[in-house]
């Protein structure tokens, strides 16, 4: 059995992260300069990639500063981006467009601390957005199985993917945090349990973290 790859990148440098504010899908301003830069040298990147070991598939996160990430990646790949909603980072409900720092603060804790706890009216949890990020992953890859798949998505999709590999329900919690920095690859394999069983199955194997070998010397 050919063995299934999943890539997850995270989009480039948006204005909301330069103003540490929320910025759902309807209120996302898009990548800075450095993000459109960002986003161009990881697509030159996959697009090499690409022409040695093709991927048959691209999804994206329907908020702007991700689909312009991955309309960068399709230029390269040839690959036409496929819009999934439910890729979308936490709906934050009354809370979106308002400064992280406000919202944490009417919080009144921080709210990693509380994954079962909405941040705001209307928002959804935690826990609630790693049930909906689960199912996506795996309707993706039962969809593509023994393929690569590229996918663009937040820094919440890089640890729903995590916990969803390490076996966690979406109400599990870890005493660790994962690192997704602006532009950065993850990418996750099927491995033999044993090479010197094939019969015995398959796992996923984290193959690379965070990787952002492409974005040298940019500032």
């Amino acid at each position: 059995m050919q063995n299934g790859e999943l890539t997850i990148a995270r989009h480039g440098q948006a204005w909301c992260n330069i103003d540490q504010t929320i910025e759902g899908p309807n209120r996302c301003r898009g990548l800075t300069p450095t993000g459109h830069q960002q986003a161009e040298r990881l697509a030159q990147r996959l697009g090499i990639e690409h022409a040695h070991a093709p991927y048959t598939a691209l999804y994206t996160s329907p908020i702007l500063r991700a689909r312009q990430t991955a309309d960068a990646i399709a230029i390269t790949t040839g690959l036409a981006p496929t819009v999934m909603d439910d890729l979308r980072e936490p709906d934050y409900g009354s809370a979106d467009g308002s400064p992280w720092d406000e919202v944490v603060a009417l919080f009144g804790a921080a709210p990693s601390l509380h994954p079962d706890r909405p941040v705001a009216a209307g928002a959804e949890s935690w826990y609630h957005h790693q049930k909906r990020v689960h199912q996506i992953l795996r309707d993706v890859l039962g969809r593509h199985r023994g393929q690569r798949v590229l996918l663009v998505g937040h820094g919440e999709t890089v640890t729903a993917a995590h916990h969803l590999f390490c076996g966690l329900d979406s109400t599990a919690t870890l005493p660790i945090g994962f690192a997704a920095h602006q532009s950065a690859l993850t990418t996750w394999s099927q491995q033999p349990v044993s090479w010197l069983r094939p019969g015995a199955g398959q796992r996923w194997a984290l193959i690379c973290h965070n990787d952002t070998a492409h974005l040298a010397g940019i500032r």
